[in-house]
């Protein structure tokens, strides 16, 4: 932690009460009158005959796992009888039961503004060798807060309950004269010994509270905390390595509670022990100093180094049995030491304010806001992932806990806290306020948001750019709309959000526009996948070019065209940088995704009246259709017709494209269909390494049809991968005896198939170019 963090974590430590998580007290009987229905009236002490009779009487008790509920002998064997079999004498056992809670509130350390009450649950009976593994109970109801176990007296040897918070434990036991009443907290971890002779018979009671659990802290102990707060909110946190920036001061403090709560049991007033006492004293200083505070589940995950306990064998997975019985579901990290930790991730959810219903917002943790009085590592996960050895890396285990936490900030920084976790709300306050005429509330928001817009947007999509910019043109301001639209890029631009870029110009003027789209165009802006930036330019480049030539403006067309050049560039280069090892069918998937943008180019060639560009695209378009097929030049005349209505088509200019696409079909057509015994295979290995020519002589060898070829490991693998990357029709196996082994190849029937479905797929677009020659 950061000096200012461990000041708070100090002051917050001595805030707490006296108070256990557990207590366990005896009672005398004569007070509990109790009968089981199919048993009778159960006298106590429990004798051994009622207890086998109660034992005959029960069902086998489930457990809860996760969201489930499990029935398993090895995680929990013991006889349940449910509350409807059970009749009490209530007015008689509450009176003897009233000032035992009394005490029990006390002993948990709650204040006297609240009351606990007791709610039967059911009654458990233990015979020999029976037991129930290490466990927490749920919380049934939003008000209840922990478990009474009412131990009936009767005679029994082992069975003692241990129940285990933050390293601390509390064993009890039972009594054969005397009612044993045993308390703690829900989320206390519990288990109960295996019964070694006798019967533990045990009712179990949820405990609620009703009430306030708040207790306060005292006036020195919350000034000492209101100077540690402040301090921590002006100190700026110092870099972590020499050399890094400084950063300023932290935004929030988020105190990770001791307790664990679910969303159900998480409230102000329902708080245990000495989270209440601490959560009252952050509630008095959030109010002395202006802050929010909010309640929050917290979300843990981290990740350890370890060592197994098991010694070296077990590190390296190593068992000496052949077979293992199988295990139940369990914390697989029980067996192994944590020495390091790696990593640490918080995410808090379920926010919880002061009076205002529950929020379902999500938002991460940094370090330098985070503190605790104890570490997870002392709780009980609710899941573990151990990863054993694995060559360069050394033993880890995941864990992940179910926590709570109080979240502080000083009220005038929630503004730039909400914007950091959704920067589309902080812009749309600014366009409120742009919608209310407030001209200089407007201005001052947008200004606080430049020193952390960068990093808050990186993550964010099209829909932000399109809100920022419609503020930006609105804004009156150049530098801080340049500084807002700095970090994001030409390919965020959506046909939709196109106009506002139009907008700017009349805002701010042509050079101001011009140096910012050159940023945006920029290759470090525009990084996505090459399929991606595609898209984008069949849907928004027409949007923008068109919001960029609605008015005679030179300018505003110069910066058009420049665009234009750029994108066309890009898709030249992109085409050259494919693989060598594309094979025949990805580079068609490759060129049909061509035509979209390059349809896209054209109808912007148009709009900006580019003629220059415009013949560039058709001589590329007939160069390319001689290298590698008609693809492209159908694919760009299909999507044309499909796109445009006659006039507009003919204005494309692509009546010679669609001639000369006529005559390279009709001319691959004129070729004669494969002959049956014409075994060759017309793709060429764009590899040129010795082994690849003698494939490539094998592969337009018309009458070879298998190849046994002797090679080492390598330059097998080397083959296989070339055969595998280029699709080709090849069955590749190896035949493993003699050194070195053969690679057997052997050109399969798809040669002949693939070439009779490409000439269908040239009649077929033959006859449909023949069908639109006049459209065109």
């Amino acid at each position: 932690m950061i000096p200012m963090l461990d000041e708070v974590c100090r002051v917050l430590a001595l805030i707490g009460t006296s108070g256990s998580f557990a207590t366990h007290r005896p009672v005398a009987a004569t007070d509990l009158v109790l009968e089981v229905r199919d048993v009778g009236r159960i006298r106590l002490p429990v004798t051994p005959s009622t207890a086998r009779r109660l034992r005959e009487a029960s069902r086998p008790a489930r457990h809860g796992f996760k969201d489930q509920t499990r029935l398993d002998r090895r995680v929990r064997d013991t006889g349940e009888i449910p509350s409807s079999r059970i009749s009490i004498d209530e007015p008689r056992w509450e009176r003897a039961l009233a000032p035992q809670l009394d005490r029990i509130r006390r002993d948990l350390g709650l204040p006297e503004g609240c009351r606990l009450t007791a709610q039967l649950h059911n009654m458990l009976v233990y015979a020999p060798g029976q037991f129930f593994v290490t466990h927490q109970d749920s919380e049934k109801t939003d008000n209840m807060i922990g478990t009474l176990v009412v131990n009936l007296p009767s005679r029994f040897t082992g069975g003692a309950m241990t129940i285990e918070h933050h390293g601390e434990k509390v064993v009890a036991g039972g009594s054969d004269r005397n009612l044993t009443l045993i308390a703690f907290y829900a989320d206390c971890h519990h288990e109960v010994q295996a019964i070694r002779q006798g019967h533990r018979i045990v009712l179990t009671y949820n405990l609620m509270v009703s009430g306030s659990t708040t207790t306060g802290a005292s006036p020195d102990q919350t000034a000492a905390l209101a100077r540690s707060l402040r301090d921590f909110f002006e100190t700026p946190v110092p870099p972590r390595r020499n050399g890094d920036r400084g950063q300023g001061p932290s935004d929030r403090l988020i105190y990770l509670l001791d307790h664990q709560y679910t969303q159900r049991g998480l409230g102000w007033n329902r708080l245990k022990n000495s989270d209440a006492a601490r959560a009252a004293a952050l509630q008095a200083v959030a109010q002395q100093l202006d802050c929010e505070i909010h309640l929050a589940l917290a979300d843990v995950h981290e990740t350890w180094a370890c060592e197994d306990d098991g010694g070296y064998g077990s590190s390296w997975g190593w068992s000496g049995d052949e077979e293992q019985e199988d295990e139940p579901d369990s914390e697989s990290s029980d067996t192994v030491t944590l020495t390091e930790l790696i990593d640490s991730e918080v995410e808090l959810r379920h926010w919880i304010g002061s009076g205002a219903r529950p929020k379902a917002r999500a938002s991460g943790v940094r370090a330098n806001e985070l503190c605790y009085t104890k570490p997870s590592s002392e709780l009980e996960p609710f899941e573990s992932q151990h990863e054993g050895y694995m060559g360069n890396w050394g033993n880890t285990v995941d864990r992940w806990y179910h926590r709570a936490a109080v979240v502080i900030w000083p009220r005038e920084r929630t503004f730039i806290i909400r914007a950091k976790e959704s920067p589309a709300w902080a812009i749309a306050e600014v366009k409120k306020a742009i919608n209310a005429r407030d001209t200089a509330k407007a201005l001052a928001l947008a200004q606080r948001l430049l020193p952390i817009w960068a990093q808050a947007t990186r993550t964010q999509d099209g829909n932000l750019l399109g809100a920022t910019l419609a503020v930006c043109a609105n804004l009156g301001d150049s530098d801080t709309a340049a500084a807002l639209l700095q970090p994001f890029a030409l390919t965020g631009v959506t046909a939709k959000t196109a106009p506002h870029v139009a907008e700017l110009f009349e805002r701010y003027g042509s050079e101001w526009c011009r140096a910012l789209l050159e940023e945006w165009a920029s290759e470090k802006k525009i990084n996505e996948l090459p399929a991606a930036r595609m898209a984008w330019m069949g849907s928004a480049l027409r949007a923008l070019c068109r919001s960029l030539c609605t008015q005679s403006s030179s300018e505003r067309r110069t910066l058009a065209l420049q665009i234009l050049s750029q994108q066309w560039t890009w898709l030249l280069g992109h085409l050259k940088q494919l693989g060598a090892d594309t094979s025949a069918k990805e580079m068609t998937k490759e060129l049909a995704r061509l035509c979209q943008p390059i349809l896209a180019l054209i109808d912007c060639t148009r709009i900006t009246k580019d003629l220059k560009l415009h013949r560039q695209i058709l001589d590329f378009l007939s160069a390319h259709t001689a290298a590698a097929g008609p693809y492209v030049q159908l694919g760009v005349l299909r999507a044309a017709h499909a796109r445009h209505r006659s006039d507009t088509l003919r204005s494309l200019g692509l009546k010679p494209a669609h001639a000369h696409c006529s005559r390279d079909l009709t001319r691959r057509l004129d070729v004669p269909a494969r002959a049956a015994d014409d075994w060759s295979i017309s793709a060429t290995v764009r590899c040129s390494c010795e082994l690849c020519a003698t494939l490539n002589r094998y592969l337009h060898a018309p009458k070879q049809v298998r190849l046994e070829w002797p090679l080492a490991q390598g330059q097998r693998a080397h083959i296989h991968g070339i055969v595998d990357a280029h699709d080709l029709p090849v069955r590749h196996t190896t035949r493993r005896t003699g050194r070195p082994f053969t690679l057997v190849l052997e050109k399969t029937a798809a040669t002949f198939e693939r070439d009779a479905a490409e000439r269908q797929s040239w009649q077929k677009d033959l006859r449909w170019l023949m069908q639109t020659a006049g459209d065109f």
